[in-house]
């Protein structure tokens, strides 16, 4: 069988690059919070279907409460902010970093789901060749 056009090496650099995980290209929005229907090089639709949008949801989720989250806690535990102040900056970073992550959110959600399944990949697409058994 022949190894894939796009390894998952390849998808890995496209995704933490915010770039199409089929050409490479980069470019994926239009502006900041609008993810273009297709890649401007070579066509590929970026999103599949209803819902699809949810796994940027769940990056974007564990990027603020696994990422930046902790930290804050840590500061409160450690003294070094209040509890209040602990409140204010959380509620405020559950505001402010999924806007700021949105389009990385994206890019890991479509690296990870390439990642999984690199054969749907238009780049990764091999020809079916008949056997014997489709005769």
């Amino acid at each position: 069988m022949k190894p894939p056009s796009v390894s998952r090496w390849e998808i890995a650099k496209r995704g933490l690059g915010v770039r199409c995980p089929n050409c490479g290209q980069p470019g994926l929005f239009r502006h900041w919070f609008k993810l273009r229907p297709r890649c401007l090089r070579c066509g590929f639709k970026l999103t599949r279907s209803d819902g699809f949008f949810l796994g940027a949801m769940v990056w974007n989720y564990g990027l603020t409460v696994f990422g930046v989250l902790p930290f804050i806690l840590l500061a409160t535990l450690m003294g070094w902010i209040s509890v209040t102040s602990c409140i204010l900056m959380c509620v405020a970073a559950g505001f402010i970093i999924p806007c700021i992550t949105y389009p990385f959110a994206w890019s890991l959600w479509l690296m990870s789901y390439y990642l999984v399944l690199p054969h749907e990949l238009p780049a990764n697409e091999t020809e079916l060749i008949p056997t014997d058994e489709d005769e």
